[in-house]
Parts: C-alpha cells; sequence; structure tokens
C-alpha cells in the first residue's frame, strides 16, 4: 500500500519504466524482464496481483534508487503515526528490518483510501494492464472480497511463509465503511 501511495504521490502517472535485471527478482512475477509499462498501470498491476518485482521497479524509478524510496516510505510511516512500523523494501517480504502492525496498517489504509487514484485502483476487479509494446496482461484482483462480498471496495492481499495469507480490506454499506486487517 504505501510503495502504490508513494508512486501516485512522487511518480508521472505517464513515465515508461522498464522492467531491468537491477528489479527483476521473483521468477514467478506477471512482470517479465524486458517488459515495459506506464507508471500508473504497473501501479494497477502491482496492486491487483500483489506483484513483488512490479513495486521494486516503481520504488527504483519513483525515488531513483531503493534506499531512498525506503526512507521516503519510513518518513511517511511516522507521518502518519505508524509508530510499530519500519521499511526496508518495497514489497513487503520479511526480512529483520522490514515490519508492521496491523494497526499501523489499518491506519495506511484509511489514509490511502482517501486518495481517489488509489481507491479506484484497488477497487477494480478485473482489467486488461497495457504494455508498452501493445500487448496486455489480464489481471483478476486476488482480492477475493471484491468478486463476492457486497460493497466492498478494495484493498490489497499479500502472502510470505512467515505471515501465511494477509489482506487488509474495506467494504462500504448502509453509508458506512469498514476497513480490516
Amino acid at each position: 500500500m504505501m510503495t502504490a501511495l508513494l508512486a501516485l504521490d512522487y511518480g508521472h502517472l505517464n513515465d515508461t519504466i522498464a522492467i531491468c535485471d537491477d528489479v527483476y527478482i521473483n521468477k514467478d512475477s506477471r512482470v517479465k524482464l524486458g517488459q515495459a509499462y506506464l507508471t500508473g498501470d504497473l501501479i494497477r498491476e502491482m496492486m491487483m496481483i500483489s506483484d513483488n518485482d512490479a513495486a521494486y521497479a516503481l520504488a527504483k524509478h519513483t525515488a531513483g534508487d531503493t534506499l531512498t524510496f525506503y526512507s521516503l516510505m519510513n518518513s511517511k510511516a511516522l507521518y502518519l503515526g505508524m509508530d510499530s512500523t519500519h521499511f526496508d523494501n518495497p514489497n513487503g517480504m520479511p526480512n529483520d528490518s522490514n515490519y508492521s502492525s496491523a494497526r499501523d496498517l489499518i491506519v495506511l489504509a484509511r489514509y490511502c483510501m482517501r486518495d481517489s487514484a488509489f481507491a479506484e485502483i484497488v477497487g477494480t476487479a478485473e482489467a486488461q494492464i497495457p504494455l508498452t509494446d501493445g500487448r496486455h496482461l489480464d489481471c483478476r484482483n486476488s482480492n477475493a472480497l471484491i468478486h463476492t462480498y457486497d460493497g466492498c471496495i478494495g484493498i490489497k492481499t499479500g502472502y510470505t511463509r512467515q505471515a501465511g495469507y494477509c489482506l487488509a480490506s474495506s467494504a462500504t454499506r448502509g453509508g458506512h465503511t469498514l476497513t480490516l486487517v
């Protein structure tokens, strides 16, 4: 969520981002080495299917390098009062320096959903993500609630061996919006 928020805040949505060696880490990623996307489309792809390499590509492109991006992430976390969070990568994969709490993720999720571009992206059920060469990547949002729960408006799934399946989600019914992590 933080990576998308910062890429939306600091990025230029019509910039082209190429997937190159220094951001192509997970060979099971949907983005592939040599492909190129517009920034806005790569954000959508990252959020809809939780693509780790897309997160690295966005971080590098947004801040010039990943370490500077982590600094932006941690500054924003402090600004939001996320005092049990420290970012050390753009994709949430576990390491000893990358951690958060459910409370902090609720704070982040609620803040992110106030951004109309963010909310539109995470509320999309299905999309064709264009590559700059004219081809398209079919994406189906990995948040099953988007497809099955009336009123679901987003947000993000995740999975690691250490944490298991994770979900930040939001739904609106009867004029009330609830967010869960």
